[in-house]
């Protein structure tokens, strides 16, 4: 490998670093008449020139110039973010400039002064990041120490945090915000995401519900072409941003989930098997069924399922091995971006509609002279989940209530209180909407008209972590509609003895 010039004053940088960082900043301490503030202050002033070093020679070693001036873009926007002006940052080069020209070469010396002039022209370019959206990081919707807990302050400094953290890691690796452009924007998007998600687990305690997400998450940015290590760096920043934006005591808890999660994206490739196997119970029929529905071919799957029914398959097993696999494959289809939005709906859809069809072989003469409300949490518009336990229940004489899906808690409890329901099932699908399934619970605890009710919940979040249903003040949950059923009946059996 030949060694360049480049290379060797990129070694000088790094081996002079303690010295450079000691030279600048007394300097930068005389330009502010020997008072640059606290003695913490100081310290900082003193850390971030090492950063601007490290970020130098790495620039030397590579494109040299330009990606010194992106990395002081990045720089600017993200110390802005926290109160520094862009000012400050460009008497931090200088001083690190007269520095280097004191303790370096002269040859060496200019090919530094090279990038350091870059960075210093760069940090009067308008603007400094695109798109805008990244350009302003928003100002404190309140003070994150005043908030009663990590994920209060957490939903406060969203949109600072997000926007921090995007500027961040682009900061770090500035070959990805050069190709990224207009990208950024989505970039920003995940990052609320990621933020919303963070908070439930945080409000939970319960890592492993942000660990999950993260996986998924990784999954499907992978899927349309990403690499496996940029959510890695933008949770990185993220955590890195969450201690900037948080007290010490408040960020302690959402960078611990954080530091799982990295954990498990590091630990190893994330595989997703397929729901539809062939030689599960009823598989042909799933895969035939499957096929049929990503084909676009709403009638083979209708004829499918009703030449199934009417060869004696009961209809209870072709919710339970048709159905049901075949929506988590849906899922996974559109996690791996092998199906669009749009792909999905009209597959669900289709289900939706057989369902319908089989109703009246689902209505069971015999009753049960009990009543089930099951509905979609406020915010989940993930409703079939909901309709099969509905559907189960009906199957075992219960009289049922599906309320479908986001429907808001006071209609919720008022449907309850009207038929006079034994039980309320309530499903979730994602973190963000078990705040809305606690606020439900708790509202029915207090309602008069429902104090009674017993409560099943279901839904991934509590696949994932299996007490969570004991923390939002739930009476249960099952991980099937069958299994639903079952619970029910001997939680209400047990009441009664």
């Amino acid at each position: 490998m030949v060694i360049t010039e480049r290379d060797r004053t990129a070694d000088e940088l790094l081996d002079r670093r303690e010295s450079l960082m000691d030279a600048a900043t007394v300097r930068l301490a005389a330009a502010a008449r020997g008072a640059p503030g606290e003695r913490g202050d100081l310290a900082r002033c003193r850390e971030d020139i090492g950063a601007h070093i490290d970020a130098l020679s790495a620039a030397l070693r590579a494109t040299g110039a330009e990606q010194f001036g992106e990395y002081c873009a990045f720089t600017a926007v993200f110390l802005e973010g926290i109160g520094v002006p862009r000012s400050a940052l460009g008497a931090a080069l200088h001083a690190l400039s007269e520095a280097i020209g004191e303790q370096l070469a002269p040859a060496r010396s200019a090919l530094a002064q090279e990038a350091l002039a870059a960075g210093r022209q760069r940090l009067d370019a308008s603007p400094l990041v695109t798109p805008a959206a990244l350009a302003a990081i928003p100002a404190e919707t309140g003070a994150p120490g005043d908030a009663a807990s990590a994920a209060e302050a957490l939903a406060r400094s969203a949109p600072r945090i997000a926007t921090m953290s995007i500027a961040l890691s682009y900061m770090r690796r500035p070959e990805d915000a050069l190709a990224h452009g207009e990208k950024r924007a989505h970039a920003l998007e995940d990052a609320r995401r990621h933020l919303a998600q963070l908070a439930a687990a945080v409000d939970m305690e319960a890592p492993a519900l942000f660990s999950d997400y993260a996986e998924w998450a990784q999954t499907l940015l992978t899927s349309v072409g990403l690499d496996r290590e940029e959510l890695v760096s933008h949770l990185g920043a993220l955590g890195d941003a969450i201690a900037i934006a948080l007290p010490a005591h408040l960020a302690e808890a959402p960078r611990r989930h954080l530091a799982a999660a990295l954990e498990r994206l590091t630990s190893g490739q994330v595989e997703l098997p397929s729901f539809v196997q062939l030689e599960a119970p009823l598989g042909p029929l799933a895969c035939g069924y499957l096929d049929a529905l990503l084909q676009g071919s709403r009638g083979r799957a209708l004829r499918l399922i009703h030449e199934a029914v009417e060869a004696g398959t009961p209809v209870k097993d072709i919710y339970t091995h048709v159905f049901q696999p075949v929506q988590y494959e849906l899922g996974r289809l559109w996690q791996l971006h092998q199906l669009t939005i749009a792909e999905e709906h009209y597959c669900t859809a289709v289900t939706q509609t057989i369902l319908s069809q089989l109703y009246p072989l689902v209505f069971n003469a015999r009753r049960a002279d009990r009543r089930l409300v099951a509905t979609s949490v406020d915010g989940n518009l993930h409703e079939i989940g909901a309709r099969f336990v509905a559907d189960f229940f009906e199957m075992a004489g219960w009289d049922t209530f599906y309320l479908g899906a986001s429907t808001p808690s006071d209609d919720v409890l008022g449907e309850v209180a009207r038929r006079k329901a034994d039980v309320l099932a309530v499903s979730a699908t994602l973190g963000e909407h078990l705040v809305s399934v606690h606020e439900l619970i708790a509202a029915a605890r207090s309602d008069g008209r429902c104090r009674n009710i017993l409560v099943l919940v279901g839904g991934q979040p509590f696949r994932v972590v299996h007490d969570l249903w004991r923390q939002l003040g739930a009476d249960g949950w099952a991980p099937t509609a069958e299994g639903a059923v079952h619970l029910a009946q001997e939680l209400l059996a047990a009441r009664s003895a």
